[in-house]
């Protein structure tokens, strides 16, 4: 019988260590911290060390009297931000009573363990690594096996009447399998110690304590200690990382496109140029020559639109123009005062996936208002800046961004 409730017992311990270990690098367990998106949750183990009181339910009416000491060493593998497995080993000391009269006996005994944790606060409130204090909760499956229990055997021995309220005496040693379950408090004290204070219940086999009880024996401990983790929880995060690098390749890849663009309309421009400077010079005439410089100056007009034509974006519900935005607005006025015969058309946007159309309709109107503002603060007269609004659109784009915009044209 030993043999087989040990066996059961090293299985339960194997197969929750390899379901640990499958968990371990599955992408849905590497949960982002709730106080800072760059780092995530890390696999790690911890070693804790508890020590505390244990009490053997029995008929005595003194609690505080059959309480016993008990210490625990165990180790536990934490491969989920709420779920993880605890191997321990511990025990020490139980006591039990007998009646008629009132005796004590105590005997000793040693418990191994495998404890499945629950950490409730990252089940229902998500991975948070600078958490203070967490609730964890535990069931589990032990071995115990108990011995030295000669208090007993000298009570039995010494009356008869002991003897019978000592159904199940036993003399050298007691095994049992153990159904453990239990709650517990985590206080963070560092990346790499926490202490703690627990709880447990234990489920025996009504033999433990030499006593026919018609039921199992409970064990109940209340233990406090300190665990150790080896590693830190959180370590940098991949999805971090991988969004940052998606937005980078985005940017990068619209100025490349941008740059195309205005390389494609330069070349465009200049073979138009090309084809008037031609035809001028075939037709040789005055008409010709001024058709050639009309052209000439449409084509450094609409370029000069081009290239200092901008788009003032802006944040969600926001019509503040941002400090990387404000910068265009200074290359426009720069060009504006280095070209008086240009104006500006001022147009304010804003993005219809966000609020409503009386809202968009407002906020677009205070955009283009501050952008105009800012061109007239910095000098532009404003007779050469006319300004409208239009609200809410979709039209610049499937991302939202793109439609929260003042649209800045020369004239």
């Amino acid at each position: 019988m030993t043999k087989k409730i040990t066996l059961l017992f090293v299985a339960l311990c194997c197969s929750i260590s390899l379901f640990a270990q499958g968990t371990e690098g599955d992408v849905k367990y590497r949960q982002q911290s709730k106080t800072d998106e760059t780092v995530e949750f890390r696999p790690h183990w911890d070693l804790q060390l508890q020590g505390g009181a244990a009490y053997t339910l029995s008929e005595s009416s003194s609690l505080v009297d059959y309480l016993s000491p008990a210490a625990y060493l165990s180790t536990t593998y934490k491969f989920h931000p709420a779920m993880g497995v605890r191997f321990g080993v511990g025990g020490w000391q139980a006591k039990g009573v007998v009646v008629i009269p009132e005796k004590d006996y105590k005997f000793n005994f040693v418990q191994a363990h495998a404890d499945y944790k629950l950490d409730l606060n990252s089940l229902f409130g998500g991975f948070n690594h600078r958490r203070v204090c967490s609730v964890y909760a535990f069931v589990g499956i032990g071995y115990n096996y108990a011995f030295n229990n000669d208090d007993a055997v000298a009570i039995a021995a010494a009356a008869k009447d002991y003897s019978a309220e000592l159904e199940y005496l036993w003399k050298d040693s007691r095994s049992s399998l153990v159904g453990r379950a239990g709650l517990g408090l985590d206080f963070r004290v560092g990346d790499y110690v926490s202490l703690n204070l627990e709880g447990n219940a234990n489920m025996l086999s009504d033999h433990f304590n030499s006593k026919h009880a018609s039921h199992c024996d409970w064990q109940f401990n209340l233990l406090a200690g300190v665990s150790v983790r080896f590693g830190k929880n959180h370590q940098p995060s991949q999805a971090y990382a991988d969004r940052v690098a998606a937005e980078e390749a985005a940017r990068l890849a619209a100025e490349r496109l941008a740059a195309e663009k205005a390389a494609a309309e330069k070349a465009e421009a200049e073979r138009l140029a090309a084809e008037a400077a031609a035809a001028a010079e075939r037709d040789a005439n005055a008409k010709a020559a001024k058709e050639l410089a009309d052209l000439k100056r449409t084509i450094e007009r609409n370029a000069n639109i081009a290239a200092h034509s901008n788009n003032v974006y802006f944040t969600i519900g926001s019509a503040k123009v941002r400090e990387v935005e404000a910068a265009k607005v200074k290359a426009l006025v720069k060009f504006l005062n280095e070209n008086p015969d240009y104006r500006v058309a001022v147009v304010g946007y804003a993005d219809k996936f966000t609020g409503n159309a009386d809202i968009n309709m407002v906020l677009s109107e205070k955009r283009a208002a501050a952008v105009r503002k800012q061109l007239i603060e910095a000098g532009i007269a404003e007779s050469r800046i006319d300004s409208e609004y239009k609200g809410e659109t979709g039209h610049f784009g499937e991302n939202p961004d793109d439609n929260r915009v003042v649209i800045c044209t020369l004239e």
